[in-house]
């Protein structure tokens, strides 16, 4: 993915020089976050993994490993004035090709005309959670990681293009609506690319006091590519109208996530709802979790439940001992429980203990990482259970 990051990046660097030079006295700010933590799972048939995009992770590869949530960032934000401004992000982390080459999250410039409008283009956060702004930054969160059931749903990060930020009161209530249109495209681990050739989306947050309530839909066309199955998808063409059917090209999908979240500052409580529409090899699904914990002293201890299940149409051509096993292993149906306990040991620093029992469905493997292709050779069992034990500490600077 390294050429993919060069683009976005010499363009916000050359955005970034030439308002600096059309503006006396810019100021600029450097500050980062990062994350080390060691990840055991007993399961030795799957891997536990950070994204869908880690070629591996704990358990099947190595019981005990530090790749699925160590990363560092590192974020620079130029003000030109009280209308320009600019802001890189580049983040190391485990990735596609087991390497920690550092990648350009964000790359942007805004226009603030007003106090309630700003306008950004170039690489922006994909705003499709609760937490997406957020969402890579593991100090700005109580739990290790984000509920995977959920955030696996639509695992791209960021998104190349422009936005739109309207902010307003309504009574009490400060209203936020955000819309935005743009592309991306990252590369897959095994071989292969996701690409999102057009990605746009609409949400609206309101916050009153402790209350947070945000309703958000995305849409994305997307195209996949996957090399271990282009045999398979060969195949597919041999059969009049079920190449058509499962084509990973050109798929349109949808969805509508829904959260909320109440922090009045001793102890806190939210929940988000994906209600996802597939095309091609991607089916419907519907996740959800809630999540709450209780603040003593600098001890924080949270329970998190999450569930994603997959309504899958089973296939019934000649093909179907070889796509549905890949219909079920492409679409997740999972759920877990998990417990933990966040200590803030300073002010810019956070050890987090979480122990997560993931169930998978009886013939999905989940968010588990195995072989990329129908009957992986891992000899993974579906319905299978992994207790999973994280130990992190989480900074920022």
């Amino acid at each position: 993915m390294k050429h993919l990051s060069l683009r976005p990046l010499v363009a916000a660097i050359s955005l970034a020089l030439c308002a600096g030079t059309a503006f006396a006295d810019p100021t600029y700010k450097l500050s980062g976050f990062g994350t080390l933590a060691a990840v055991h799972s007993d399961l030795d048939t799957a891997d536990f993994t950070g994204s869908v995009f880690q070629p591996n992770g704990a358990g099947h590869t190595r019981s005990t490993t530090t790749t699925p949530d160590s990363k560092l960032g590192v974020q620079l934000n130029a003000s030109f004035n009280s209308e320009w401004s600019a802001v890189a992000q580049v983040i190391s982390q485990y990735q596609h090709d087991a390497s920690y080459w550092p990648q350009l999250e964000w790359g942007n410039v805004t226009y603030k005309p007003t106090d309630a409008l700003s306008l950004r283009v170039g690489r922006i956060a994909l705003p499709a959670y609760l937490m997406s702004e957020s969402r890579l930054v593991g100090y700005a969160h109580t739990w290790a990681r984000p509920p995977q059931d959920v955030y696996g749903v639509l695992p791209l990060t960021s998104n190349d293009g422009i936005d739109a930020t309207y902010r307003s009161k309504i009574g009490s209530a400060q209203n936020t609506v955000q819309a935005y249109y743009g592309t991306n495209e990252v590369k897959l681990a095994g071989g292969g690319t996701a690409k999102a050739k057009t990605s746009w989306g609409i949400n609206d947050t309101v916050e009153v006091g402790s209350l947070t309530l945000r309703a958000a839909y995305t849409y994305l066309k997307e195209d996949l590519q996957i090399d271990s199955l282009a045999p398979l998808f060969a195949g597919m063409s041999m059969i009049p109208g079920l190449y058509e059917k499962y084509d990973p090209r050109n798929m349109n999908t949808h969805a509508l996530a829904l959260g909320a979240q109440y922090d009045p500052g001793d102890w806190f409580v939210m929940s988000e709802f994906v209600d996802y529409k597939g095309d091609g090899i991607l089916s419907d699904s519907r996740s959800w979790y809630v999540a709450g914990g209780y603040r003593v002293g600098k001890f924080t201890p949270y329970l998190i439940h999450s569930e994603v299940k997959a309504r899958i149409e089973e296939d019934t051509s000649p093909m179907s001992a070889f796509i549905t096993p890949l219909l079920y292993q492409a679409n997740a149906t999972q759920k877990t429980t998990a417990v933990g306990v966040r200590y803030d040991v300073y002010k810019n620093t956070a050890i987090k203990l979480q122990y997560d029992r993931v169930q998978t469905g009886s013939r999905s493997n989940g968010r588990l990482k195995t072989e990329a292709q129908p009957g992986n050779n891992w000899g993974f069992v579906p319905g299978s259970k992994a207790n999973v034990v994280t130990l992190g500490v989480d900074f920022v600077f």
